[in-house]
């Protein structure tokens, strides 16, 4: 039995039986982790569950046991204490989404520490946001791209040319392809500004609610073209209705 310390950033909390609940944790060690954390009722449980909310950033020595597929989590410690994100309902709302979409991401993800890196730091940029923070879940999905290995290549664009982009292939064509993963000839200009967006200047960019939705309606089907599995998320319908 090996005992390591994980960082770790929580993605999603369920009741696994009366005893246990099931946490799992995005980690900087070793990629996506689930762990055995003790339920239950009293201050102590309390504690602990307000340490697993979705995008907690906690750190814990875990004793690592090859022959069991959960491990149990002992009571982790703070890696980081949000400090606005949990008090301010938008950003409430941005990270049970967020949550919901790296937990589900994830399960096609290897170790990356490069990732993990970028959400971490990504997280410390909303938490101390006061303004803006209604598209940072844009930036982050835009700035998320190249970790995903699908970040578009939209280098030859020429105006003149009506060029479609293919969400499937993730570059331009000539031609409009025969499915409906495309993006129109009109909106690739506006598609190409939106690609710079990250989450440390997307205040800077002025968007209304429909224009948020409609963007994150098209971030949320180009990823669900390459991994099928965000296809069904159910927190970006909360999204929505904030952002009417």
């Amino acid at each position: 039995m090996q005992i390591t310390e994980i960082n770790g950033i929580v993605t999603d909390l369920v009741k696994h039986n009366d005893r246990y609940n099931v946490a799992t944790l995005f980690t900087r060690e070793r990629g996506r982790m689930a762990f055995l954390s003790p339920a239950g009722k009293g201050k102590r449980s309390a504690a602990r569950g307000a340490m697993l909310m979705p995008l907690s950033a906690v750190t814990a020595q875990v004793r690592i046991n090859p022959q069991r597929e959960l491990q149990l989590l002992p009571v982790p410690a703070r890696l980081c204490a949000w400090r606005d994100i949990y008090f301010n309902p938008l950003k409430q709302a941005v990270a049970i989404f967020l949550a919901e979409f790296l937990n589900a991401y994830l399960r096609y993800a290897d170790e990356d520490t490069r990732l993990w890196d970028y959400v971490f730091e990504s997280l410390r940029i909303f938490d101390a946001m006061h303004a803006g923070s209604a598209n940072f879940h844009l930036g982050f999905l835009i700035g998320m791209l190249p970790y995903a290995g699908i970040a578009p290549d939209l280098g030859g664009w020429n105006p003149g040319r009506g060029q479609w982009f293919d969400m499937r292939e993730g570059t331009l064509a000539d031609y409009a392809p025969l499915h409906r993963d495309v993006v129109a000839p009109e909106d690739i200009a506006a598609m190409r500004t939106l690609m710079r967006m990250r989450p440390g200047n997307c205040r800077a960019f002025r968007l209304n609610g429909e224009q948020r939705r409609r963007i994150l309606d098209l971030l949320l089907r180009y990823y669900s073209a390459h991994f099928s599995g965000l296809s069904s998320l159910k927190s970006p319908a909360v999204l929505r209705e904030l952002f009417r």
